[in-house]
């Protein structure tokens, strides 16, 4: 039963792709249960790591993610209100070296799926990334192709 939810959810996600405007694709993504705020708009991206579907996905209101990004929504991931994701935007809510098939890695690099949050009216430029563990603080610009690990504060 899980790999059937598992795959509906997928198909879901390539469906997401298919909507033409920003504002329909968030709506759907509400509709698919993730929590959408007012006037949102979501461009074309990836969500991956769909095992528990859109749940773990919280968009304030005002929320605007560009073209391209990609969203692992493994962990939580909670976007404020007024923040805006440039084009191709990354954002890593889990690490797992490999605990699937055993690797030894996971002995140093534990798994973790603390999730992202991102801030209000934040600016996250072009290319960043942010994994698993990032907090970032209210009114911050990350720079483009930026590496956010830990907490990032005024």
């Amino acid at each position: 039963m899980e790999q059937i939810r598992y795959g509906v959810y997928m198909v879901a996600e390539m469906l997401l792709r298919l909507c033409i405007h920003p504002r329909l694709r968030a709506r759907a993504l509400r509709l698919l249960g993730a929590r959408v705020g007012r006037n949102v708009r979501v461009y074309e991206c990836r969500f991956i790591n769909l095992r528990g579907g859109f749940s773990t996905l919280r968009l304030d209101d005002d929320v605007h993610v560009g073209f391209g990004c990609l969203l692992d929504l493994e962990g939580p991931l909670v976007i404020g209100r007024g923040t805006t994701l440039a084009p191709r935007v990354t954002v890593m809510t889990h690490a797992n070296p490999g605990s699937a098939h055993g690797s030894p890695w996971c002995i140093r690099f534990p798994v973790d799926a603390s999730g992202v949050v991102i801030g209000d009216h934040c600016w996250i430029g072009t290319g960043a990334t942010l994994i698993s563990g990032a907090r970032v603080a209210n009114d911050i610009a990350v720079g483009a192709c930026a590496l956010v690990r830990g907490d990032l504060v005024e």
